[in-house]
């Protein structure tokens, strides 16, 4: 999930394109082989289905993510196991999004025939989708992984892993601080966190730090206030319909209370947006050396403290919100990123199976289900016994186990994190106040479908 959003590009031409897809030359079977003459890429079409090793059929794959090392070494060990397949790796072009790609890619009839996508977009591409509710690895899938992807009893999508966020701590920071017998698990009301942020104040260390990303702040922050209505999609429903009174509503005001404690004591107060190009290594940077010590991000995060630091523990505490009646007090929320998707207007049947295949090997192999875990995240399946080695992840899994997570709420626009994250970063830079804040967001959410 991280940074990875929906370019705001998608949404018009390109979305209006896509409707046209793989299958929709007029006279012309392209849902059998991206035959057109642009688009003979090997391993493509049915011409394409046997050009692996051997008589293998070869697919194309879009994995996603920031590892690509991880990536093809998942690739390279399907591909030796593999007696019936060939992947390839599809890479995105600088600047695209997984979606934005795709709808380039099916307007050519050379989209991928394994595809990773967010749940937002699955909604989008229905047609195009093959049915995965008959693999084996669906059997074993967490609780709640398929609701977003589920429609009218088809399954769509297949989850590969799940994550988590809340506000990240450093263990020993938090230690030599307020001593070694403080339980940071206590922080779970607003009175308790303004409390501890003002000890830690007085000790000369900045107690928070804010990630100033309009994806963090509008597809993380801001998707708080959705999951914490009594009924989200009602909640939703009334924004859209410009009816909400977001101003007086109990749960943007909790969490955006929270946020101003968060604004008040953070590391970057005096230039908030300043490391906006830094991609979080400065933010993990100020926990590691003890500069600052909460601070709100996801479990996607481990990979890169892990490379400042290996030594240290961390954890979550969720955000705390002012009364224990809230819908999400004390817990963090749980998402799952994206899903592994089987394309049907460009694919034969060969590379269909041949996709399924290769997703099986994904996320249940001995090598799938080891790789989810190297790459900081919590497996998506309950047959996964592979053993946790970070201590954010590990914090992120006790979380999920206890059942004290909630789900980020996914049915917002493909560019809900620009335009609501840049609102909120108005309000982090002082730009606008907290009734500018509700009126802008009110007024984008006016119209949509």
């Amino acid at each position: 999930m991280k940074k990875k959003f929906l370019s705001a590009v998608l949404v018009s031409s390109l979305a209006m394109g896509l409707l046209a897809g793989c299958g929709s030359d007029s006279g012309t079977d392209t849902a059998k082989g991206n035959e057109t003459e642009n688009t003979k890429t090997e391993g493509a079409g049915t011409e394409g289905a046997k050009t692996g090793s051997g008589d293998k059929t070869k697919i194309r794959v879009y994995i996603g993510g920031d590892n690509a090392d991880l990536n093809a070494q998942l690739v390279a060990d399907f591909n030796a196991q593999s007696t019936d397949a060939e992947a390839e790796i599809v890479t995105l072009t600088d600047g695209q999004s997984g979606y934005q790609m795709l709808t380039v890619m099916y307007n050519s009839n050379s989209a991928p025939n394994v595809f990773f996508l967010e749940s937002g977009d699955i909604k989008n591409l229905q047609d195009k989708l093959a049915d995965v509710s008959d693999m084996d690895c669906i059997g074993y899938a967490s609780e709640g992984t398929l609701d977003d992807v589920t429609y009218d009893g088809k399954i769509l999508g297949v989850p590969v892993k799940t994550q988590a966020y809340g506000i990240i701590y450093n263990k020993t920071a938090v230690e030599d601080l307020l001593g070694a017998d403080f339980d940071v698990n206590s922080i779970r009301s607003l009175t308790d966190f303004t409390a501890v942020c003002e000890e830690l104040e007085g000790k000369g260390v900045a107690p928070t730090v804010i990630s100033p990303y309009n994806w963090s702040l509008g597809n993380h922050y801001f998707n708080m206030v959705y999951s914490g209505q009594d009924d989200p999609d009602a909640f939703v429903a009334s924004l859209k319909e410009g009816t909400a009174d977001l101003a007086n509503n109990n749960v943007f005001n909790s969490y955006m209370d929270t946020f101003d404690l968060l604004m008040k004591y953070n590391y970057y107060k005096e230039n908030p947006l300043e490391d906006v190009a830094d991609e979080a290594v400065k933010q993990s940077q100020t926990l590691y050396t003890g500069e600052s010590v909460f601070w709100f991000q996801g479990s996607w995060e481990s990979s890169v403290i892990r490379q400042l630091d290996t030594e240290n523990e961390y954890g979550f505490i969720p955000v705390p919100l002012a009364s224990e009646n809230e819908n999400n007090y004390g817990k963090i929320c749980s998402l799952v990123p994206g899903y592994f998707c089987v394309d049907t207007a460009c694919s034969t049947e060969e590379q269909q199976a041949a996709a399924k295949e290769f997703i099986e090997f994904a996320v249940q192999s001995e090598y799938g289900q080891q790789y989810v875990i190297d790459d900081g995240n919590i497996p998506a399946y309950s047959n996964n016994e592979k053993e946790i080695t970070e201590s954010l992840v590990q914090s992120a899994y006790e979380y999920v186990s206890d059942g004290a997570t909630f789900s980020m709420y996914t049915k917002y626009p493909a560019d809900h994190y620009e335009k609501v994250g840049n609102l909120m970063q108005q309000y982090l830079s002082g730009d606008i106040d907290r009734a500018g804040l509700a009126s802008g967001i009110e007024e984008y959410w006016k119209g949509q479908e």
